[in-house]
């Protein structure tokens, strides 16, 4: 039985994937790093799916010196044919400006942690000649930004990651795909008020299609491709006034 690994399962975004892809008919593997949480999720799952299991995998992105060790442990006692990447924070600004080791939380969570967990599955979907790797990354990462510079500046690196990724192992059967929401209605986001919000549901329904039909890269919902694309067209000196 091949199971989709919903990576960071917990996170709004991922939860809702989670629920589109079981809607489908897909088996699932939850990863985290916080067994109550998981058990929950998992739960309430098992009761969408009309008392399907949904087995849970402790898995921490920011334990670096385990990676090799988890990985080797999933792939033993699971098959694997998809990954869904949904680890990563955002803290403000002012917080990585007072104390560095924000920044560096910040990048292991959004960049370096999960690199190094998609590297794995990379190659093992490439001894595969199969499966997909689908990774959220973030429209805030198309500029550089001073009011969230250090996330910002991570999900730039992860785009840049992946497309690297998509590039190496394009002849190999695998689908690399970049996921760049804008603003998306979860606890990451929570008192935004902005009439561009969406639903992680819809989000859901657009990352599980784009999949499907195999696109290395999605702006959702779809008008983000066409809202960045004007804010790269700004010129700096300009960009730089709005403050964004």
């Amino acid at each position: 039985m091949e199971r989709i690994v919903i990576f960071g399962a917990t996170s709004g975004i991922a939860r809702a994937v989670a629920e589109e892809f079981l809607a489908q008919g897909d088996e699932l593997l939850l990863v985290g790093r916080s067994a109550d949480a998981l058990k929950i999720l998992a739960r309430d799952l098992e009761v969408l799916g009309g008392g399907k299991p949904v087995p849970w995998f402790i898995w921490d992105v920011l334990d670096f010196e385990g990676h090799a060790f988890r990985f080797r442990e999933l792939i033993s006692t699971h098959d694997v044919k998809g990954l869904f990447m949904a680890a990563g924070v955002l803290i403000p600004q002012k917080d990585c400006d007072a104390d560095p080791a924000k920044t560096t939380l910040t990048f292991n969570s959004n960049l370096t942690g999960p690199a190094a967990v998609m590297g794995l599955f990379a190659e093992y979907f490439k001894e595969k000649r199969s499966g997909f790797i689908s990774c959220l990354s973030s429209v805030a990462g198309d500029r550089g930004r001073g009011s969230i510079t250090a996330y910002a500046a991570s999900k730039a690196g992860l785009s840049a990651y992946l497309e690297g990724l998509a590039n190496r192992i394009q002849h190999d059967g695998v689908l690399i795909q970049t996921v760049k929401p804008g603003y998306v209605r979860t606890a990451m986001t929570e008192g935004l008020q902005s009439m561009l919000i969406a639903s992680p549901a819809k989000v859901a329904r657009d990352i599980v299609k784009a999949i499907r039909c195999r696109r290395e890269m999605i702006y959702t919902p779809f008008y983000w491709r066409y809202i960045m694309g004007v804010i790269r067209l700004i010129p700096e000196s300009i960009f730089r006034k709005l403050g964004l």
